[in-house]
């Protein structure tokens, strides 16, 4: 997020100028200053150089808003993320998905990013105020649609050692709209909505360690995965991690659950930040984002 948010911080924009965020802050290799972060693949939470990106460009665009310039181009997540409200997302994912937006005042703005010793990521655009005083405008999150996600999902993990189970929890899948609202003189003139975003809910999910030269093993683990069953995977994977090949299980015939005091090999994907931006003149990201999409794709 500090190196995001660096790579922006001084940006001048003359009247109808563009600025993309992805060619903005892109690459994301560690010579241009990035480090693993969380970020979403294919709905899942993945380690990916860029990871946290995300909350870079949904502050900016939280600020640009506030500023009403013109949006060209914004995408949400693919899923729900914490640290700003349903809709107020802007989601950075290679050339796929990139905040795009243009100077459409009549004099050059400034943009100010930095990010504070509690993590913070803050953004100040700067210009002429040409605004009325005794008008003011706010936003809205309205929640349309809510999908519970159903059932469990397991997949097949070739990075992680055999033996290991990571589990994430479910998302629940949301449709969201974000309305701006103008009031002049403290009544209502104007209700306009910025986007319509839609976030797909994905069930919980074990990525299982494949990783093993052990023939009898990667059965044992692809008989696991297949019954599609977190609990059958993290009967399996317990029994492998204590070197015990169940001969049953090699012909698929599922390990029976686990004793509750022997936990498995398990690594949780770790909780989103709840620290939404503050609308302070600028706009102020969460504490560090772990849930963000990158440069990497979704």
């Amino acid at each position: 997020m500090r190196n995001g948010t660096k790579l922006i911080n001084g940006k001048l924009l003359y009247p109808g100028e563009q600025l993309s965020v992805y060619e903005t802050v892109s690459p994301f290799t560690e010579e241009n200053g990035y480090f693993l972060a969380g970020s979403y693949l294919n709905g899942l939470v993945v380690e990916s150089l860029g990871g946290g990106i995300c909350q870079v460009s949904s502050t900016l665009y939280n600020a640009v808003i506030r500023a009403e310039l013109q949006v060209d181009e914004r995408s949400n997540h693919s899923m729900i993320v914490s640290y700003v409200d349903m809709s107020a997302d802007a989601a950075i994912s290679g050339t796929a998905k990139d905040f795009k937006f243009t100077n459409s005042l009549e004099n050059p703005i400034f943009i100010e990013g930095y990010t504070t010793d509690d993590k913070q990521v803050v953004f100040n655009i700067y210009g002429v105020e040409t605004r009325p005083a005794n008008r003011t405008i706010s936003f809205e999150s309205v929640e349309l649609e809510r999908t519970e996600p159903e059932g469990e999902k397991v997949v097949a993990d070739p990075e992680l050692p055999a033996g290991k189970v990571s589990v994430q929890s479910a998302h629940t899948g949301y449709v969201g709209e974000y309305w701006k609202i103008v009031k002049v003189d403290g009544v209502e003139t104007e209700r306009v909505r910025i986007n319509k975003s839609n976030y797909r809910a994905v069930p919980k999910t074990a990525s299982v360690g494949v990783a093993t030269d052990d023939p009898n093993v990667a059965t044992v683990l692809k008989n696991a995965i297949a019954t599609g069953s977190i609990e059958a995977c993290k009967a399996a994977a317990a029994q492998v991690g204590a070197g015990i090949i169940d001969p049953a299980m090699l012909l698929g015939i599922p390990a029976p659950a686990q004793d509750a005091g022997t936990p498995p090999a398990e690594a949780p994907a770790e909780p989103q930040p709840e620290n939404p931006p503050q609308d302070n003149g600028g706009n102020e990201g969460g504490a560090e984002e772990q849930q963000g999409d990158n440069g990497g794709g979704e």
